[in-house]
């Protein structure tokens, strides 16, 4: 009987888990693009493409909410703060161009184009599904900068308040270009992006960004994540971030909610994070102990809070 060496048993062992990765991947990928076909509508943009939004808009809702994910972050990051709002507050998740079932952005070769086409995505977006209700804007990590920037640039044009979530800011961002933060980050993005064309992010240990939401949810980032579009998605984001402008002045209230564990860098995190106080004379932080960027929002406890600044942040509250 032949004897099989063990380099060869080896690279026979390799060679079925990345077969079987591969395979486990596209059938994530399949099924969790079958379900979002079916639990999310599909919008056509006016100019071409589309876009996947869950939008909720009840009979006689007096408030909406517009919500802007964090990179490389599903829509489904805000169930929790969802299933606490109440009945009469319409809401609108959506997905960035490239994410989910959305068509991938539009090339603009302007610097910092990227974010005037996302502030016209969320134009047609609250034009459609929230109409002329009075509207929210919250955003974590990378939509933060999204959520704060729009509602500078629509002075008076019906925004009630903004609520950021650990918002990043782009000043931070290119304060720390090229060094070792932004290496990593670029690093990471680049791994995950091969981690996800092998299957093999599915099978390591549960992502931290899934913990804290319910099975369905979970199953949901599972499949998010098992695209390597998300991740080549979430790299392109953060390359075009370092040529957005600069927010602005707000003339609502603002809320920060500011994650205070779990941080390589504590004091440079609160530095930043208090000098978003500045975007606005009625502005109030938030801080939420023994949380980091990620529970800050998958954690139901402090959903319940970031809900209740949604309902109640406003001057008229």
């Amino acid at each position: 009987m032949k004897t099989i060496s063990v380099e060869r048993q080896f690279a026979l062992g390799v060679g079925g888990l990345l077969a079987g990765g591969i395979a486990r991947g596209a059938w994530t990928r399949r099924r969790g693009t079958r379900d979002r076909r079916a639990d999310y509508e599909v919008i056509e943009r006016p100019g071409g493409g589309r876009v996947e939004v869950d939008a909720h808009r009840p009979a006689g809702a007096r408030l909406g909410v517009i919500f802007s994910n964090g990179l490389g972050a599903p829509h489904e990051e805000w169930a929790w703060v969802c299933a606490h709002l109440p009945e009469d507050v319409a809401y609108l998740k959506y997905h960035r161009p490239g994410y989910g079932l959305s068509s991938r952005a539009r090339r603009t070769g302007a610097p910092g184009g990227g974010a005037a086409e996302q502030f016209t995505l969320i134009d047609e977006l609250r034009d459609r599904c929230l109409g002329n209700l009075p509207v929210v804007l919250a955003g974590h990590s990378l939509g933060g900068y999204l959520a704060a920037a729009y509602a500078a640039r629509r002075p008076g044009e019906g925004i009630s308040h903004v609520v950021l979530v650990d918002a990043t800011t782009i000043e931070d961002l290119v304060r720390c270009r090229g060094e070792l933060s932004d290496r990593w980050t670029r690093q990471h993005l680049v791994m995950e992006w091969l981690w996800a064309g092998l299957g093999l992010n599915i099978a390591r240990p549960m992502s931290r960004m899934r913990e804290g939401y319910p099975e369905e949810i979970r199953d949901a980032f599972t499949a998010f994540q098992a695209r390597p579009g998300s991740w080549a998605t979430a790299l392109r984001e953060y390359r075009e971030a370092f040529s957005y402008p600069a927010v602005g002045r707000l003339d609502v209230p603002l809320h920060v909610v500011t994650a205070v564990n779990g941080l390589a860098d504590i004091r440079a995190h609160a530095e930043s994070q208090r000098s978003l106080l500045e975007l606005s004379d009625r502005a109030t932080q938030h801080l939420v102990d023994g949380s980091d960027h990620v529970q800050v929002v998958s954690e139901e406890v402090n959903a319940k809070t970031i809900a209740e600044l949604i309902v109640t942040g406003g001057d008229a509250a």
